[in-house]
């Protein structure tokens, strides 16, 4: 039970962990209209083109989105209900429009596509009031945006413009600034009272310049939409400039994805081609992609130095067996020349018994004259024998030597282009063995100190890489200080 009771608490524990790690999602909310086919005006050929890009752009960054295409009253009303339902306590909320709007006595409404304004009547019933729009968004607890591509030129003005004469009332182009604007960033397509532009591209000049600022990671809206109003001023050649309210306490960021200054920062030493591929992919014209595709190329150069070290390793490892059993051949020829050459040395003859009184004093033994003639004759054959393994042994053992010789310098040229000028470890061919007495010593060559520190042409190339990379270490500082 005591058991039971530990495991239950500490399973609470790590459930508890994970909640308080665990950051609630921030709720985004947005409505998105675009109204084109007026009935009783003209029709506005890139207002739907402006609304569904715009809701494609928000849903990328988290929104979810209201969206609406030609909507009449009833829809437009229907729309702005729901949207305020959903607006209620969510962390950021906004409103875009594109279509016909103006001001009327001070006040913005948004012309539904059935409307049909003839006089006052017709714009209090038949538009939908831009201050039921900011009722609904600040249903939000959190940030509010409100963008108006809405200032185009209408047929509306110039008729209720033929009543004014005779009403007190008053009817303006473009749209007034928006009362109640505290905690609100408001975007007006062109600055009020003024006409904005439809384009004759996909998307109006604001709309496509804020589709595409809303694309770019980490811009804080401030600076987003400072960025949107320029990038239009040069589009129209300085005859359309957005105007904007901003009465925000704090910083607010559409796209909260990850900069490429971010993500190369967090990336930036891997050794993962597929990683690197991914960078130039999603930032192509980011001036750091020319970082990842040096870095890539480094990584594939070393990637094939790699493979070619392994080939020679095998090669000369391949070499090193054949010598070495060559080697115990050798060797077991010389012990056995040896073994029969002392075979063949000639034994002191053996003293006779001293004679005594009880015993007769023996008589030598005469050796075989043909016997006594061969012995030589096999000694200074075998004596031979002997010197030949031993000079084939001597032999091998220069040939081990210049083998060992030659290794070393393949493995300083790759370590060189690998960028790694660490010495290779020892192993068995290069451990100093015995060598026979009558083998020849190899001459020790000495380097002069200049040329051993002088640095290839090759190795300056890969220290000058490394070092735009910035992954020089003091050891390769002082070696790149030798290539200047």
């Amino acid at each position: 039970m005591i058991l039971i009771a530990r495991l239950c608490g500490l399973i609470m524990l790590m459930l508890t962990s994970l909640a308080m790690a665990a950051p609630a999602s921030e709720r985004r909310v947005a409505l998105v209209i675009g109204n084109s086919s007026y009935r009783n005006a003209p029709v506005l050929p890139n207002t739907v083109n402006d609304a569904r890009d715009m809701a494609a752009a928000l849903r990328k960054v988290g929104f979810e989105v209201v969206d609406g295409i030609d909507l009449d009253k009833r829809g437009m009303d229907t729309a702005l209900t729901r949207f305020a339902r959903l607006a209620q306590d969510a962390d950021s909320v906004m409103f875009y429009f594109a279509g016909h709007g103006f001001q009327f006595n001070g006040e913005n409404y948004l012309v539904p596509v059935e409307a049909k304004i003839e006089d006052e009547a017709g714009v209090q019933y038949e538009t939908t009031r831009l201050n039921d729009v900011v009722t609904a968004l600040n249903f939000a607890k959190g940030v509010k945006i409100m963008v108006l591509d809405a200032c185009r030129n209408n047929p509306f003005v110039n008729q209720l413009a033929k009543r004014q004469a005779t009403r007190g009332f008053s009817v303006g182009s473009g749209l007034a600034p928006v009362a109640r604007a505290q905690g609100m960033v408001i975007a007006y397509a062109t600055q009020a009272n003024d006409v904005a532009a439809d384009g004759t591209g996909r998307n109006s000049p604001f709309t496509a310049a804020l589709v595409r600022e809303i694309d770019q990671p980490g811009l804080e809206v401030a600076t987003m939409f400072r960025r949107v109003q320029k990038s239009v001023y040069d589009a129209t050649a300085g005859r359309q400039t957005p105007e904007l309210s901003l009465s925000l306490l704090g910083d607010f960021y559409l796209n909260l994805a990850e900069t490429d200054a971010s993500v190369w920062q967090r990336i930036r030493s891997t050794d993962e081609p597929d990683v690197l591929k991914d960078f130039i992919q999603r930032y192509p014209a980011s001036s750091l992609s020319i970082d990842a595709r040096t870095r890539l190329d480094l990584i594939e150069r070393r990637s094939i130095a790699a493979s070619e070290r392994d080939r020679l390793v095998r090669e000369f490892a391949e070499r090193e067996r054949a010598l070495l059993e060559r080697l115990e051949q050798a060797e077991q020829g010389r012990k056995q020349a040896a073994t029969d050459l002392a075979r063949q040395e000639p034994a002191e003859p053996a003293r006779p018994p001293a004679a005594t009184n009880d015993t007769p004093q023996a008589k030598p033994v005469p050796i075989p004259p043909r016997q006594a003639a061969r012995d030589p004759a096999e000694r200074s054959r075998l004596a031979d024998e002997l010197a030949r393994r031993e000079k084939e042994l001597a032999a091998l053992e220069v040939e081990k030597r210049r083998l060992a010789e030659e290794r070393r310098n393949v493995e300083q040229a790759m370590a060189a282009r690998l960028g790694t000028l660490a010495p290779s470890s020892p192993d068995r061919l290069t451990q100093p063995q015995a060598v026979p007495a009558s083998a020849p010593r190899p001459v020790e060559r000495r380097v002069d100190a200049p040329a051993a520190t002088m640095q290839t042409r090759a190795q300056c190339s890969e220290l000058l890489l490394r070092a735009q990379l910035g992954e020089l270490t003091p050891a390769a500082r002082e070696q790149l200080q030798q290539c200047r």
